[in-house]
């Protein structure tokens, strides 16, 4: 029978996975962020060039615009 005083503390998810499993998750959580940043610059671009009547094609540096500050802004330093 166990002590009632001792503390049994659950074991976190990313405390049993190994070094290499947790970078491959956080590089996957990263992608992810990207391209939703991506997504949603181009998709407002695109409703931009709809309303405005430009080509589609110019919504796709809507998205490159948005995912270039992304990265700028989630980066530590400038000098990374």
């Amino acid at each position: 029978m166990p002590d009632k005083n001792e503390s049994t503390q659950p074991k976190s998810s990313t405390s049993d996975r190994g070094f290499f499993a947790s970078f491959l998750a956080s590089l996957a959580q990263g992608l992810f962020n990207m391209l939703a940043a991506f997504a949603i610059g181009t998709g407002g671009a695109a409703i931009a060039c709809w309303y405005y009547g430009l080509p589609m094609f110019l919504s796709l540096l809507g998205g490159i615009l948005v995912l270039g500050l992304a990265v700028a802004l989630t980066t530590d330093t400038w000098f990374d």
